[in-house]
């Protein structure tokens, strides 16, 4: 056999590297290029939901910014603790007016107000009446002319109330108990005993002129 020549060695064997690299690229895959990492496929995860911010529940009970109080309406009627006078009281919503008389000479005429159940009263002669109210009963006490009184007085249910009347001389009222009775003062710049009142009709008779009286319900300023 003759001697090959040098080109063709050199031709058997590119054919040869040439085949050797096509079987390679076939059983590896396809081949990256020099001086790069092979590029993978990204995996495909749970896909995590972006963080939320809890919403506070609301306070299950909250505070009220106010918490209204309980306006009472009614009047009250008896006498002082020592019985040296007897006394009305009428409140109604966050008003009250009250009176207060011994029948003969001696009366004041209280306006002020109520709140809570505490009343805080005044005259325009600068006597006070503080008192605490309920449903059934007031309690408290009172000056009348310097003089210092306590009481405690019940709810009355008309006929029995706060009446007063107005005259071209001056003014009359009158506190009628639950029994019936009457005590008022006309004062008409010489205070004395007030006259018989009709509670029926409202009016009472004052030197042969009839006077008409309002019932007080505690919203009236005088």
């Amino acid at each position: 056999m003759g001697q090959r020549s040098p080109l063709v060695t050199l031709a058997v064997a590119a054919v040869g590297l040439v085949a050797l690299l096509v079987v390679s690229s076939t059983q590896t895959g396809t081949l990256a290029a020099p001086g790069t990492a092979p590029t993978s496929a990204p995996t495909s995860g749970p896909t995590s939901a972006p963080a939320t911010t809890p919403t506070p529940s609301p306070d299950a009970t909250p505070t009220p910014s106010a918490i209204p109080t309980r306006q009472l309406v009614g009047v009250f009627t008896g006498r002082t603790t020592g019985r040296e006078a007897t006394l009305a009281v009428a409140v109604k919503g966050g008003r009250a007016v009250a009176y207060v008389c011994d029948g003969r000479r001696v009366e004041a005429w209280f306006t002020g107000t109520q709140d809570a159940g505490r009343l805080a009263l005044r005259s325009k002669r600068g006597d006070r009446l503080a008192a605490t109210v309920a449903a059934d009963a007031v309690t408290g006490s009172l000056t009348v002319r310097g003089r210092p009184l306590s009481f405690t007085i019940d709810q009355a249910a008309p006929p029995a109330g706060l009446y007063r009347g107005r005259t071209s001389r001056g003014t009359i009222g009158w506190i009628v108990l639950p029994d019936g009775s009457q005590v008022g003062v006309d004062n008409d710049g010489t205070p004395g005993p007030a006259p018989a009142l009709d509670p029926a009709s409202g009016t009472a008779t004052v030197g042969g002129t009839a006077v008409t009286a309002r019932s007080i319900t505690g919203d009236e300023t005088f």
